[in-house]
């Protein structure tokens, strides 16, 4: 879109914004029954200049980060369930992390990937691996293979660094555990074409013995998030999928989706062992998340297209252990292919379900209340865009809104009306608006006209209110709108243009506009809008 034409109009929302007072956001139902869900960015906040302690806190959220939570306290719950599995596994995933931070830093990564487990998750599942595969019982093993999970962890980052940059620069899709899943495979082939005593590895064990259909779906719900770090014992798979819950209960649940999905292909396929153990349902855990909650926002087409990415990670299973060489175990592989090629379909097929930016990624929860701001928001900008362009009424805000917001809002327009004649003048907006404009005098003309809403010359005291409720409305989502618009910027030239608004409204299930109100909104050029002028429209029409 060329950026040539007419400047923008001054943002009147900013001018207007001086009038409201400050009030703390609400916290969500979820925040306040889970204090310590979400991803608790005040902890590296506190404890950024405590090396140690904020050292400790990445890692924690390193071992989250394999699950998508990045939260610390889940980090310690994952970091228990690997002790009470194995605290060689432990000590390894540590070892794992710890040089893959290292090697983070030392390619000079950003502080805030590394500290939010970015950099770490990776080399946690290499040492988790090699806690798995290995033999740690000849003398001197264990040494080696805690070496080996030092320089896997480390290899993990730079493959994140180069390859993975590269590959999300040229796609828009994320490495996630690719990394991990060639680290590993490059030291199972190693050991396992050199012979190098006294590095061995386990052999498979047997699998045991199910139970009935229904026993083996009920076990691999929980195993199916152990079996993501290579835990079979129930209680750590129990607590990986608390660990989940803690700090989303949404992704907990959307994982267990997925887990049951794998469990029920498993059970057709004639492998009740298989699934007992959780083999059948890991990737679809992760699959089910990553799909339905991380890089899309939970809504009913994202869970249909997470679903069907769990069956194909399910399914992919099978054949991917035939076809891999040397005997090396999938690892990570089915729920890669199925994620990223769900993204790829997604992203063509249904253009309507509009991604999450990779570095605004938080909780399914945080992605839903993005959507569903957004959603009211444009819905009300929608249906207020058709009444003025038609002719029609004007929606109100008025009659829904809570009777103390209205009397507070009463009180500032008496506050503003000096002369007390029911409308407001140039002078006493003057009064009450900190003016940053070059133009005090034609912003606030500016200001007085878009108040004036029924177009009579006048700001009457409904008027004012109606505004300062829209005011207040799009300043509460304003930050998770413009999160949720990133992706919808096709172009990149942070300009709203009139086939990105068209899929915006897709998005939320609004009608695109018409050639009217096209002109209405951007002008009879069809120029793409700013940020703050579309907030300007959001707020005025």
């Amino acid at each position: 879109m060329n950026r040539a034409g007419p400047p923008d109009p001054l943002p009147v929302h900013q001018l207007l914004l001086s009038l409201l007072e400050p009030e703390a956001p609400l916290a969500s139902w979820y925040e306040r029954l889970l204090p310590c869900s979400g991803t608790l960015p005040q902890l590296t906040r506190r404890w950024r200049d405590r090396r140690a302690v904020a050292a400790a806190v990445a890692a924690l959220r390193s071992l989250g980060q394999v699950i998508f939570i990045n939260n610390p306290l889940s980090g310690l719950l994952l970091l228990l369930a690997l002790l009470l599995q194995s605290p060689p596994m432990a000590l390894f995933a540590a070892l794992g992390i710890v040089a893959a931070h290292l090697a983070a830093k030392a390619l000079d990564s950003s502080w805030e990937d590394r500290h939010n487990g970015i950099y770490g998750f990776n080399g946690a599942l290499v040492g988790s691996a090699i806690a798995s595969f290995a033999d740690l019982g000849p003398p001197g093993a264990a040494l080696l293979w805690a070496l080996g999970a030092l320089g896997g962890g480390a290899l993990s980052s730079v493959l994140v660094h180069g390859p993975g940059r590269r590959l999300h620069a040229a796609t828009g899709l994320p490495p996630m555990t690719l990394p991990f899943c060639l680290v590993t495979w490059a030291l199972l082939a190693l050991v396992t074409l050199a012979d190098l005593p006294p590095l061995q590895l386990l052999g498979p064990s047997a699998l045991p013995s199910a139970g009935s259909a229904l026993q083996a779906f009920l076990l691999a719900l929980p195993r199916g998030f152990g079996q993501i770090f290579f835990c079979a014992d129930l209680s750590s798979s129990a607590l990986v999928l608390a660990a989940t819950a803690v700090a989303s209960p949404m992704a907990a649940g959307v994982g267990l989706m997925g887990a049951a999905i794998g469990a029920l292909a498993g059970l057709a396929s004639g492998a009740p062992e298989g699934v007992a153990m959780g083999l059948w349902s890991y990737n679809g855990v992760l699959s089910a998340i990553a799909i339905g909650g991380i890089f899309h926002a939970p809504t009913r087409r994202s869970l249909g297209a997470a679903a069907l990415a769990a069956l194909a990670a399910s399914l992919l299973s099978p054949p991917i252990v035939r076809w891999m060489p040397l005997g090396l175990p999938e690892l990570a592989l089915p729920f890669i292919v199925a994620t990223l090629s769900t993204l790829l379909v997604v992203r063509r097929a249904l253009p309507t379900v509009v991604p999450v930016a990779l570095h605004a990624i938080l909780t399914p929860e945080e992605h839903l209340q993005r959507y569903l701001v957004t959603r009211r928001l444009v819905k009300d900008f929608r249906s207020r865009l058709r009444g003025a362009v038609d002719g029609g009424g004007r929606i109100s805000l008025a009659p829904s809104a809570d009777q103390e917001l209205l009397a507070r809002l009463a009180g500032l327009f008496e506050r503003l009306d000096h002369d007390h004649d029911g409308r407001l003048s140039l002078a006493e907006l003057a009064d009450g608006i900190e003016q940053g404009s070059s133009d005090p005098a034609a912003a606030l003309g500016m200001v007085l006209e878009a108040m004036d809403l029924d177009g009579d010359g006048a700001v009457e005291r409904a008027e004012f209110i109606e505004v300062m409720l829209r005011l207040r409305r799009l300043r509460d989502g304003q930050e998770r709108l413009q999160r949720y618009l990133i992706p919808l910027d096709a172009d990149g030239d942070e300009r709203l243009d009139p086939g990105e608004m068209d899929r915006l409204l897709r998005s939320i299930g609004q009608p695109t506009l018409n050639r009217r109100e096209q002109r209405a909104v951007f002008g009879p050029e069809l120029s793409g809008l700013s940020w703050h002028a579309f907030l300007d429209r959001l707020l005025l029409t």
